[in-house]
């Protein structure tokens, strides 16, 4: 077809299906009777939902006819223009009566959300549920169960009471074992949680379950006491290991909770009831020294379990209880209190996969060859008789010209055969990540194609199939727009046993990208162990998988190694020398090399190990993709062991093994439920390898990064203040005009005799900067050098093992910042232990 018969097609597809939609949504919100099927449909929780995060829509089926089988939808608004759809399989016996949900998550301002039933893409039943407010998308929604929700809505923070003045936004949203989520995506929905007086046994198992996921990925729960807190604390007990002594009354509550979080004891007066407790040290305690607050971390979740009771009446009507928690959050957990703020919207598998975009799909038409062919018959012909004619031999031109048509003809039919143009193609890459536990998690990148333009339904065997798109939440409300609706349907998400999505193609081949999670064909894990000598950095790795592992590298901060080919259960030693790098600013990283006097780059060290001399893999496309998925690996771990304070983590020491497993199946796409024949694809395994600090001829070394401070305030004396502060936390650049203090941990070095102590910061912040360092034995600030070795290093650590930092400038300019600083450390065991 000629180019512009091609561009009439798309434009004719195009109005086609605006059209047809257009059709479709004319009667988006119209309710539709059926004799057999009566319906009711809420949506949100007691009436409120919001955008930009998933809400339920809870739909009641009852079937006065027939055994039904069919499908509930509903469409959830994208954008003025587009909508996406959700559905999932219905089953209806005769006479049955049933309660289904659905999650859909709209991006614009819709209020009516519309349930239909379906089948064979008829819509037989339908009816309107219609939200009756919706909160503010940006505010972080938190869900409460007690029997008393309102006396825990001085927990709401909006504009017009923002004590803080942060910018921030709380929602409550009351809950009860019954409306509390049973939908992964509904429970991520909530930053935090708060339980009262509501026995947490009272979930359904489900719900249990989705509740231990949800702390363990990085949000924050609230656990009252009080009288009724015993259920509360007993069951949580396995996470903060607190129990219920007894029971007593405090007055200085509030002094003891101010304390909590450096403020002056406004001596107030107010009669509480308590829980005593044992198991931990609390983090506030009334004047009396009794427990009032207690802070637990559960992997990268919090739980801060409270004596009292969460909805007290006397306590939350103190105006302290409307900012108490946020300051808490801002003091001691900046960092997973970011990730609850910010919790809830669609979280997809595609920053870890990153099959998109990269390794474009290439279908090979074979129209040109063919025309190429059929233009060639008359010219060879022609040649043919005038060779002949020359030759005197013109009576066998009748041999020749059906010999010429039969080659063409074969021609044809294999191009036509091998033509790529006629059926739908894929690129699929599969990026597995084993961290620190040994456990494997795939991320499968799907970008796939069909040949001809309109709705096309793609399906794998993985979980939480998802369209990659960018989607920005705009839930204002246009007057010029008031009763537009949009009409194109843009994705279809089918839940149910088939994990299913549909998107709609304007053009033939326009590519879909998509991402999931799935459970990988591999099996076993990869047991690597690496240490530090005199000459360098030593391991072994451990090939524990059932695949043969090619292309294998060590892959560090500061270098990294190749390795041979691994089969199953077979190791290897790898080495990396103690080199320099030329320029340390921007160094240039050679096999078997570790420049410890560079800035720490993991990003820096996977691009050159992929792109240095011999380099086996010869396609520039592949060894971006391949550099891509490794450093979103490296993220995953890094994310994995920090929890949702990564961001404050930021570049931290990592050893990863990374190689390609041989004969791993690919994981399975059909598109139309037809399987996808012709499909690129790479299997990546990147593994997460363990670093001694203790060599084995004793020496200790802790490179840059394996250390990461905490920022911590100042008193009037310019002294490290007693209690733990975090205002900066949350980033990796701190204000040189705050004059940023760091304290590192360093407990585990007090029997370590310290040979080198170094702090690392990337050149260009030395040129603005002085760092100084509390000498533990004058108690004065010491000017030390940066990116060079402190002179008597065992002077700087105090009897704790701690060790305080502290940068300044002469700089008035707010903007002028440092990064989080790292310490290069070395010495040996101070008892002489190997």
């Amino acid at each position: 077809m000629p180019r512009w018969g091609r561009t009439a097609a798309a434009v004719l597809a195009a109005l086609v299906l605006c059209l047809s939609a257009a059709a479709a949504c004319a009667s988006m919100h119209e309710e539709i009777g059926h004799p057999a099927l009566e319906m009711e449909a809420r949506v949100g929780y007691d009436g409120m939902i919001t955008y930009g995060k998933a809400i339920p829509l809870r739909v009641r089926v009852v079937n006065h006819g027939e055994d039904f089988e069919g499908a509930l939808a509903v469409n959830a608004y994208v954008n003025k223009k587009e909508y996406d759809r959700f559905e999932i399989p219905v089953t209806l016996p005769q006479g049955s009566e049933r309660e289904y949900l659905l999650a859909p998550t709209a991006y614009a301002r819709q209020l009516v959300f519309t349930a239909e039933i379906t089948r064979d893409g008829e819509t037989l039943c339908a009816v309107n549920a219609e939200a009756d407010r919706a909160a503010n998308p940006g505010a972080m929604l938190v869900g409460v169960l007690s029997t008393r929700p309102q006396n825990l809505s001085n927990l709401n923070i909006d504009r017009e009471n923002d004590v803080l003045n942060r910018y921030e936004q709380w929602q409550t949203v009351s809950l009860t074992p019954e409306t509390f989520p049973e939908e992964e995506t509904l429970l991520d929905a909530f930053g935090m949680l708060v339980t009262d007086d509501i026995d947490p046994e009272t979930l359904s198992e489900r719900q249990l379950e989705l509740l231990d996921r949800w702390l363990r990925k990085g949000h924050i729960l609230l656990c009252g006491g009080g009288a009724a807190g015993a259920r509360s604390v007993a069951f949580f007990s396995g996470y903060t290991g607190l129990r219920v002594t007894g029971f007593s009354a405090s007055d200085s509550v509030t002094g003891g909770l101010e304390r909590s979080i450096g403020r002056t004891d406004s001596g107030r007066s107010l009669a509480v009831s308590l829980a005593e407790m044992e198991g931990a040290a609390p983090l506030a305690s009334d004047a009396e020294g009794r427990g009032l607050v207690w802070r637990t971390e559960a992997g990268p979740g919090r739980i801060y379990t409270m004596a009292f009771e969460a909805g007290d009446a006397q306590l939350n009507a103190e105006q302290l209880m409307h900012w108490y928690w946020q300051q808490v959050l801002v003091t001691w957990d900046q960092g997973a209190y970011n990730g609850s703020l910010y919790s809830g919207g669609r979280e997809t598998s595609a920053g870890v996969s990153y099959g998109t975009g990269i390794m474009p799909i290439a279908a090979r038409s074979r129209i040109l060859p063919g025309l190429l062919i059929a233009a060639g018959v008359p010219v060879l012909g022609s040649l043919c008789w005038l060779v002949l004619k020359k030759a005197d031999r013109r009576q066998w031109m009748w041999a020749a010209l059906p010999l010429l048509a039969a080659a063409a003809t074969a021609g044809l039919v294999l191009l036509s055969g091998a033509s790529q143009t006629n059926r739908p193609m894929a690129v699929i890459t599969e990026n597995i990540v084993q961290g620190g536990a040994g456990t494997l998690r795939s991320y499968v990148g799907i970008t796939a194609a069909a040949p001809d333009y309109g709705r096309h339904t793609y399906a794998t065997d993985g979980e939480k199939l998802l369209v990659n798109s960018y989607d920005y939440v705009d839930y204002e409300e246009d007057e010029d727009s008031k009763n537009s609706e949009p009409t194109i349907l843009r994705t279809c998400y089918r839940g149910g046993s088939a994990n299913e999505v549909s998107a709609v193609s304007v053009t033939p081949w326009e590519s879909v990208s998509m991402s999931c999670e799935a459970k990988t064909a591999l099996y076993g894990a990869v047991d690597g162990t690496v240490w530090m000598e005199e000459d360098g950095l030593h391991g072994e790795i451990t090939n524990g998988t059932d695949c043969r592992l090619a292309d294998g590298l060590l892959i560090t901060s500061y270098g990294f190694a190749s390795l041979p080919p691994l089969a199953p259960g077979e190791k290897a030693d790898v080495f990396l020398e103690h080199r320099k790098a030329a320029n340390p600013a921007d160094p240039s990283f050679q096999d078997g090399g570790l420049y410890l006097n560079t800035i720490l780059s993991m990003y820096s060290a996977v691009y050159q190990a992929l792109g240095g001399d011999g380099d086996p893999y010869a396609e520039e496309d592949e060894k971006s993709l391949r550099s891509n998925m490794i450093n979103n690996a490296a993220e995953q771990i890094r994310q994995e062991k920090a929890g949702r304070n990564y961001s404050v983590v930021g570049e931290t020491a990592q050893f990863l093994f990374t190689a390609r497993p041989e004969g791993l199946p690919v994981p399975r796409l059909s598109v139309d439920g037809k399987p996808v024949e012709q499909a690129a694809s790479m299997s990546l395994l990147t593994a997460q390898v363990k670093y001694l600090e203790v060599g084995r001829s004793g020496l200790v070394f802790r490179p840059a990064g394996t250390d990461v401070p905490v920022r911590v305030g100042t008193d009037g004396n310019n002294r490290p203040a007693g209690e733990y502060r975090n205002p900066g936390a949350g980033t990796s650049y701190h204000s040189l005009v705050e004059q940023p203090t760091f304290r590192f941990d360093l407990e585990s070095l007090r029997s370590v005799r310290l040979d080198k102590l170094q702090i690392t910061m990337e050149e260009y912040y030395t040129r603005q900067s002085w760092a100084y360092a509390l000498n533990a034995r004058t108690g004065e600030w010491d000017e030390v050098p940066i990116n060079e070795p402190i002179a008597n290093p065992e002077d700087y650590l105090d009897a704790e093992g701690k060790l305080y930092l502290q940068f300044r400038s002469d700089t008035q300019d707010q903007y002028v910042d440092i990064p989080t600083p790292g310490l290069l450390i070395e010495g040996k065991l101070s008892d002489g232990r190997q």
